[in-house]
This record gives structure tokens, C-alpha cells and sequence, in this order.
């Protein structure tokens, strides 16, 4: 079924989702869980509108560090900051850290095709953390993990908990859960405020 989002901001529910097999949680997992409370990112709307943007025309990896602030267990993003990037290229980035108030780290996977090697058959299938991204996501302390797909026909986002790379870090790739990603239907809607933004199924 499919939802319409409306109103100045997205409001991004972060449940977890029992979509790929969980490893073990460790006395540290849990100690990591208990420890962050955030459970839902808003991301304003023209912060969402420039992050999809920027994505569209990158043809290399970029890091930003999201920032705003927190009402009860809800992230409220606004704006970002680029921090310096130590290595970029078109499937990896190596950024300096974000700030300690990140809220949430935002990082770009422009898509060049199908990749049998990794089961990539369509740029919904490239919104997903790599074990790379997973790695840098479990050992950071940032609430949430951000993803846009570039250079395609339309907009797509998705979006994790921490706490959700930290319960997954074995597998070989963490893809988008179903309720934490936005795919529009052209990057048209973006600039007609008329037409909101439909979260996928």
C-alpha cells in the first residue's frame, strides 16, 4: 500500500524489521541499543529536495553530516555540513569524522548498472549498506545512516538506525527496510510542492 506524505517535513518512522537474519546480540549490542533512544528522522523537505539534487548529478561517493535537533526520540534534520573527504570514487568515500552533534550521516551510491556480483538488478536494489558502510556505520556513534541513489530517472531514499546496522553487521549488504525509504516518481515532484512525496511499498 502505498502512503501519501504531506506538510513541510517527511516523517521517516524507524521501526525495525525482521527483513534479513539478525546475528546474535552481544552484552555490548545491547548495551548500545539501550543507549539510543532516537527511533524516528524527519528529514525537512528542502533538505530532502537538495540531498536529491546533489545526488543526481555526482558521479563519485560524497559524505554530509546532517544536522538539527531532537524533540522526545525524534531527529529533526535541517540542514548539513560537508567534511573534509579523504578518498572518493564511484563506489566508496572516505570522509574525516562528522561533528559529535550529527544527527545523522548522509552519503550518495550514483548508479552505473546492473551488478550480478553483488545482486544489484535495479537502483531500488543500490539503496542498501555495503559491509563497508555497515562497518563505518556500527564503529561511529551517529544515530542514523542516510542513502541516496544517483544519476537516475527519479529520487530515492532510504534510510537506518544505528542500532539496526549494529543488530545486522554479519550480513553481506543491509537493504532498505520497507517503511524507511522514499522513491518518487520523477525529480519533477520535487520542485512542485503541489505533488508530495510517496513513500514506497
Amino acid at each position: 500500500m502505498r502512503h501519501r506524505v504531506a506538510g513541510a517535513v517527511l516523517a521517516l518512522a524507524l521501526g525495525a524489521r525482521p527483513g534479513v537474519t539478525q546475528a546474535p546480540l552481544t552484552p555490548a549490542d545491547s548495551a548500545i541499543l539501550n543507549s539510543q533512544p532516537l527511533k524516528r528522522l524527519v528529514l525537512a523537505a528542502s533538505l530532502f529536495r537538495r540531498l536529491s539534487v546533489l545526488a543526481a548529478g555526482l558521479d563519485r561517493e560524497v559524505v554530509l553530516c546532517l544536522q538539527g535537533s531532537v524533540s522526545g526520540d525524534t531527529a529533526v534534520v535541517r540542514d548539513f555540513v560537508m567534511p573534509d573527504l579523504l578518498r572518493s570514487t564511484v563506489d566508496a568515500v572516505e570522509p574525516q569524522p562528522c561533528a559529535p552533534a550529527t544527527l545523522a550521516v548522509w552519503h550518495n551510491h550514483p548508479w552505473t548498472g546492473p551488478d550480478s556480483s553483488c545482486g544489484v538488478k535495479t537502483p531500488e536494489d543500490l539503496c542498501s549498506l555495503s559491509q563497508p558502510d555497515l562497518r563505518t556505520v556500527v564503529a561511529d556513534s551517529i544515530p542514523f545512516a542516510v542513502v541516496s541513489v544517483g544519476r537516475t530517472s527519479r529520487p530515492i531514499v532510504c534510510w537506518w538506525r544505528r542500532v539496526q546496522a549494529v543488530v545486522n553487521r554479519h550480513v553481506k549488504f543491509l537493504p532498505r527496510f520497507p517503511s524507511q525509504w522514499i522513491e518518487l516518481q520523477s525529480f519533477a515532484n520535487l520542485t512542485d510542492p503541489s505533488v508530495p512525496p510517496t513513500p514506497a511499498p
